[in-house]
């Protein structure tokens, strides 16, 4: 199975800030300008980040569906959790994901027999280049409320954000602006996105990125060659079968189907049985 080096080589020198590799290896190496990200789109003050686990991973049962974070990082104590995702494509489910992502941190946070008041303040940051809801916002921020009395808010602890680098409304602070302009058309406004910009060209130097990135992609690519394989012998399987069904309908014997189709007579007992 041959994978085209050159691809991955010419693939690696075009990424930006919108690939996930690079954003996440971006923000672990350097956690002040995290750290000035999250406090920039979030409007809080932060001293200082700590990465319980670089590319954090999370699955709560073996038969359940896991998750990698982007960017999984506390403040000084773990008294707030903050999830950065670069999501690039849309999906009617995007709502969905984020309650997934949420559900699984806080079960990987309560350790059994904690009580529930350990689980910290939670921040999921999705930035997103689309507006998944059409309003034009820069930024949608979700907290729970009552449907009754909006005022009441349920105090659970959670904030989801969606940031829309497509937005078109004067929502936002112009450092924010300049962020998003920057994720969607790498485009250097001020200081702050210079120094992210300096910081993507130093991870695209690092031959160690490059390696780790190239491994990557070509386990994913071997991973979808065997996918279409396996695809396309299937194909032909149910291509054969289909045939030997017809010469079942037209009266041929097992034995003389099986010899010319070699689909196991096992196997045409049960198309026989089955057609459909």
């Amino acid at each position: 199975m041959l994978i085209d080096e050159k691809y991955l080589e010419q693939k690696w020198q075009s990424l930006t800030i919108q690939d996930n590799f690079i954003f996440s290896r971006v923000m672990e190496e350097n956690p002040d300008l995290c750290r000035q990200m999250i406090e920039m789109i979030l409007n809080v003050k932060i001293l200082r980040l700590d990465y319980p686990e670089r590319e954090k991973t999370i699955e709560s049962r073996l038969d359940s569906k896991g998750i990698r974070l982007d960017v999984y990082v506390e403040d000084e104590g773990g008294e707030r959790s903050f999830d950065l995702e670069m999501q690039i494509c849309d999906s009617a489910y995007l709502a969905k994901r984020i309650r997934y992502y949420q559900g699984l941190i806080d079960v990987d946070r309560l350790k059994r027999g904690q009580h529930y008041g350990k689980l910290n303040e939670s921040y999921i940051i999705f930035i997103c280049p689309f507006d998944h809801f059409r309003r034009g916002r820069h930024m949608y921020t979700f907290r729970k409320h009552c449907s009754q009395d909006p005022t009441i808010l349920l105090g659970d602890g959670t904030v989801k954000v969606f940031l829309n680098t497509k937005g078109t409304l004067d929502d936002v602070s112009a450092e924010i602006k300049n962020l998003l302009e920057y994720i969607d058309k790498n485009i250097v406004a001020d200081e702050f996105v210079e120094k992210l910009n300096t910081a993507v060209r130093d991870v695209k130097s690092m031959r160690k990125a490059r390696l780790d990135y190239m491994t990557l992609e070509m386990y994913v690519m071997e991973r979808e060659m065997k996918s279409e394989e396996r695809g396309f012998k299937q194909g032909i399987e149910q291509g054969i079968e289909q045939v030997a069904l017809k010469m079942l309908r037209k009266g041929k014997s097992l034995d003389e189907i099986s010899d010319l189709t070699e689909v196991p007579i096992k196997r045409l007992k049960e198309l026989a049985e089955n057609p459909d």
